[in-house]
């Protein structure tokens, strides 16, 4: 019940109903997404293991996602672990990502639990933009193609959603730099070359402290500065030259 193909079908059939009700009723599309991505998310735990999807307080649940028999009424994590597993285990799933599932998560326990109607209330334009690019990273991690889960019509649709979204984001960091340099070159020479040399120093002062980070020139001024992230992955140590050396790969995530 647990494997990643169950939990994939599942998903796809979920978006299915969805996308039977968006024509009739946004608020039903939106409950029925919501679900999808539950069992979308879990195929992707259960991609790298079953047993992710296992509550830890019995350790009769991690026998049943081993395949074991015997065990027949196992529990799963509740759906925040889920997401919160994910950002640990899922290539580019950040914790911008985890935040706006659980969004959705709380929608639709309010929804299953509650008199409220929260569904009702939620616009596409508030929400949409966001589930494709989670979608589209699970996709990516399970490494299915997001047609066979939305269709062709509306993956190319997300997809235009998303290279759009990118696309503006390009423009408004380009502004930013622009109006940085603008400031900047708007000083004196003395001016730039001071604060040049305390760029400098302050960067190779925080790089001390910051083990994941890297030189960079800044964009808009050229003085020195740190880019650092985190870490995604690291290789087997190996010896080389006489020395222990782990590979470690990082997203960058701040300049």
């Amino acid at each position: 019940m647990w494997s990643e193909e169950e939990y994939w079908a599942k998903g796809q059939l979920y978006i299915r109903r969805a996308q039977s009700a968006e024509a009739a009723d946004e608020g039903l599309y939106a409950f029925w997404m919501a679900l999808a991505l539950e069992f979308i998310a879990r195929a992707a735990l259960s991609k790298v293991s079953p047993v992710l999807n296992a509550d830890p307080g019995d350790v009769n649940n991690i026998y049943f996602a081993l395949g074991l028999e015997g065990y027949k009424t196992p529990k799963t994590v509740p759906l925040h672990s889920v997401f919160l597993r994910c950002v640990n285990v899922v290539d580019g799933f950040e914790d911008q990502h985890r935040k706006f599932c659980d969004f959705l998560g709380v929608q639709r326990n309010e929804e299953l639990h509650t008199g409220g109607l929260p569904f009702e209330d939620l616009k596409l334009q508030g929400w949409l933009q966001s589930y494709y690019e989670v979608l589209d990273i699970l996709c990516r991690h399970l490494e299915y193609d997001i047609d066979k889960l939305l269709g062709p019509e509306e993956a190319e649709a997300a997809r235009e959603l998303l290279k759009a979204n990118a696309e503006e984001l390009q423009s408004l960091v380009k502004e930013s730099i622009a109006a940085h340099k603008t400031v900047f070159d708007g000083r004196s020479e003395e001016e730039r070359q001071q604060l040049r040399r305390d760029a400098t120093i302050n960067t190779i002062a925080s790089k001390v402290s910051i083990e994941l980070s890297d030189y960079a020139d800044c964009p808009a001024c050229a003085s020195t500065g740190l880019l650092t992230g985190r870490r995604i992955r690291s290789s087997r140590p190996y010896y080389e030259d006489q020395q222990l050396l782990e590979e470690v790969t990082c997203l960058s995530e701040s300049f």
